[in-house]
């Protein structure tokens, strides 16, 4: 898609959040200063918080007889256009007096902010004039305030220097809370402008209130005397721990006056100040975008997520720098902005769509890099703390598996293979010490779904436990991913042509078949539960996660059609909002984010997690191949309200409706009502997998594999479900190494053209009348 397509698809005046995957991300989650020009709410260096780091202050000069009196101008905020690649704002200039009286000042200011690849932010400003508006000189000042917080003598602020529209400095940031480290991270950070300013100035200052207002800095004092800043370079403090640093220019006259400043922020060290960087933020969506296959539909909630969904991929992508060996994506912004294990299967699955797999396969080559000596990937890597202490379960081997058939690479298979074999055998012994063939959850953190009741099964006070690892309870979700991963190790065995390997994991994979089906199957719930090895009984408590087997093959046709009619069950877990992550009669359920009477933040008692969704939908794929009728028209209407409750709703009113025009992506939303954890300030949170979905069950594109001892099949399903759309159009899509693309009553150039068509390799290889399923041989 077109970048000015997708802006325009995507626009709305009620975001905030650039970036661009590099390093630094504009996406405060509750800013206080959205209003004021420039980037004072803050921006995060990974997930390292940088706050403070420009505002545009603007100052009316004017002669009232033999004085000269200046006024700050107050920017009231007019228009506000957000797109994936810039903010547009418009404002007036005015004065204020008192709280509320604002005089209009016949000056106009258009703001653009956005964010490079290459971790520059970029601020570009045009004043304009009111014709007849009042004389004077208008002074400009792009400054930032900088603090030393008092309470670590670790960290620094230093090295202020100035030169030919540059200003740069350094300063080291204290790591966040949560097993992040305790070392400091040292940035370096410079100010490019686009013209030389009139002048400048750099002051040390003691401890002050950290405000984005001119007349309360020392740069205020030094226009008022002089109608400049000083010129003084001083950048360092006596016994204070702030430092004020501006740049001035004079918009002098009737004539427009425009600038442009960028400010990088890198590890760079300081023997010269970064050059002006000559990239556009614009040309680096444009690239992304071109890897991006292009899907639309008729029903426009449905392409407007497809696309939204690329952009929160694009936001929390992070390049081959600091801890990071390759490209990959982030769990979400602030707090979750690392690569974080749990989410590992969610962007592999996504980003393998792409006609590049760099960014797929970074996602898995970084937790690689980083693999314990114990054979576990580590919880979460940031940019420059990894917490090999913690561990999350996940997907590994189907994500790799999908992600190897779009993109077929032996050298790449075969560089896998023995980390992930380590990562097996961390499972089997770590995690099987009764070599039963299922595996453990030792706390309930490590699945990422923490503050339910399946854990109380294994020990009464587990939910007061952290990281601890003080519970022993073998989980079904644990026991599918391990089996998932044994299947994928046992193709690049095959493939591989290992011999011992094959006979090993053959029989590993059908004792993990024989014990989730002995151990984990409840025959009188119609669910597989977790299984306690220490009481030698199987749990008594309900989780979504019980339905997982059916997705992975380990349930057969009765088990499954019985997961099936449970899971579906609008008195269970099928609540008016699916799926809840317990069943409504669950004793700890809460439809509001609450566990045992508190709000809580990351609550899975009832609440409705796109994590779970997404599995679901493919479970409910599986269960689709046993019963077509039933559930092939439960997957379409499923999916489409999964991504009907990822929105705002109308006018932010609880039980107005959603606006479908406003798509979101928070954690958790509410059963009943749809509506999301608003109150974490975490919007665009990559913890599900949603475009993927789109393009296998709308569009109807999914690879196939098929082994039968030495001999394997592979092909390319084209069978999209029953949406009841009336057009849709599937191109530049690159499926193993062949271009596909699908075509439903239009054709590529968004002409109707009545019939379903499927190319490949830009040759038409089916046409029928009406949608029906066809598979092409690879």
């Amino acid at each position: 898609m077109q970048l000015e397509r997708f802006n325009e698809l995507l626009a709305r005046g009620d975001k905030w959040y650039l970036g661009n995957g590099g390093m630094l991300l504009y996406a405060p989650p509750f800013p206080q200063h959205l209003h004021v020009p420039g980037f004072w709410d803050e921006c995060h260096w990974g997930d390292t918080a940088v706050p403070n780091l420009l505002c545009f202050s603007f100052v009316l000069e004017e002669q009232v007889g033999t004085q000269r009196r200046l006024a700050e101008l107050v920017p009231q905020l007019q228009d506000w256009q957000w797109t994936p690649a810039a903010i547009t704002a418009t404002y007036r200039l005015g004065t204020a007096s008192g709280i509320s009286d604002w005089t209009d000042g016949g000056i106009q200011l258009i703001e653009r902010r956005s964010i490079g690849a290459d971790s520059r932010l970029h601020c570009e400003i045009e004043l304009t004039r009111d014709d007849g508006s009042a004389a004077g000189n208008v002074h400009v000042v792009a400054w930032t305030m900088r603090e030393r917080p008092r309470v670590n003598e670790r960290l620094t602020l230093s090295d202020f220097w100035a030169a030919d529209g540059s200003l740069s400095w350094r300063q080291s940031f204290a790591s966040r809370a949560h097993g992040r480290g305790d070392e400091p991270v040292q940035l370096k950070l410079a100010m490019h402008t686009s013209h030389p300013p009139d002048s400048l100035q750099v002051t040390p200052s003691h401890g002050a209130k950290l405000l984005p207002q001119l007349r309360f800095s020392p740069l205020w004092d030094s226009l008022a005397s002089n109608g400049s800043l000083s010129g003084i370079v001083k950048g360092s403090n006596v016994l204070g721990n702030v430092v004020y640093a501006g740049m001035h220019w004079k918009a002098s006259g009737p004539d427009p006056f425009s600038l442009g400043i960028d400010i990088a922020v890198n590890e760079a060290g300081h023997a010269a100040p970064l050059p002006s960087g000559t990239e556009q933020p614009d040309s680096a969506w444009r690239e992304f975008l071109s890897l991006v296959p292009h899907f639309e539909c008729s029903d426009p909630m449905l392409t407007r997520y497809y696309w939204y969904r690329w952009y929160g991929l694009r936001l929390n992508a992070v390049p081959a720098a600091a801890n990071y060996v390759a490209p990959a994506v982030t769990e979400g912004l602030a707090y979750f902005r690392g690569v974080i294990t749990y989410s590992l299967m969610c962007h592999m699955f996504e980003a393998r769509w792409l006609r590049d797999p760099a960014l797929a396969r970074g996602c898995l080559d970084n937790h690689i890099a980083h693999q314990t000596k114990s054979g576990h990937f580590p919880a979460h890597i940031y940019a420059r703390h990894v917490n090999k202490n913690a561990f999350y379960h996940t997907d590994v081997g189907r994500a790799l598996k999908l992600t190897r058939l779009h993109h077929p690479d032996d050298a790449y298979t075969s560089k896998v293979y023995d980390p992930l074999r380590r990562l097996l055998g961390f499972y089997q012994k770590d995690r099987d010490r009764e070599g039963m063939d299922l595996y453990d959850i030792r706390d309930q953190y490590e699945t990422g779904q923490e503050f339910t009741s399946r854990y109380f099964f294994a020990d009464d006070n587990a939910d007061s436990y952290g990281w601890d690892h003080k519970l022993r309870l073998k989980g079904v979700d644990v026991s599918s991913y391990v089996y998932s991963l044994v299947g994928e190790l046992l193709e690049l065995a095959w493939q591989q042509q290992k011999a011992a390997d094959i006979k090993e994991l053959s029989e590993l994979q059908a004792h993990i078949h024989a014990a989730v089906n002995a151990y984990m199957w409840d025959d009188e719930r119609g669910w597989y539960m977790d299984y306690s090895a220490q009481k030698k009984e199987r749990s008594n408590y309900i989780v979504s996660v019980g339905s997982y087997p059916a997705l992975f093959g380990l349930a057969g046709r009765e088990r499954a059609l019985r997961i099936g009619e449970r899971l579906t069950d609008p008195a269970g877990f099928w609540t008016e909002w699916p799926l809840a992550t317990v069943p409504v009669d669950d004793p700890y359920f809460s439809a509001d984010p609450a566990w045992r009477g508190e709000r809580a933040n990351c609550p899975w008692n009832g609440r409705v997690w796109p994590m779970v969704n997404s599995h679901v939908c493919e479970v409910l794929e599986r269960l689709s191949a046993l019963d077509g009728d039933s559930y092939r028209p439960k997957l379409a209407g499923f999916l489409r309200r999964y991504i009907e409750m990822m929105h705002f709703e109308n006018g932010d009113a609880a039980g107005a409706g959603k606006d479908l025009s406003r798509p979101n992506c928070y954690e958790h939303y509410h059963p009943y009502n749809g509506s999301a954890c608003e109150y974490r300030g975490v919007d665009d949170y990559m913890h599900s997998w949603v475009a993927d979905l789109l393009l296998r069950y709308v569009a109807g594109v999914r690879v196939q594999e098929q082994r039968d001892s030495a001999n394997v099949r592979r092909s390319i399903l084209f069978d999209p479900f029953p949406f009841g759309l009336d057009s849709f159009i599937l191109s530049n899509c690159l499926v193993a190494g062949r271009e596909i693309e699908v075509q439903w009553n239009r054709d590529r150039e968004g002409t109707s053209r009545p019939g379903y068509r499927v190319l490949v390799d830009n040759g038409l290889v089916h046409e029928s009348q009406g949608i029906e399923r066809f598979e092409f041989e690879l």
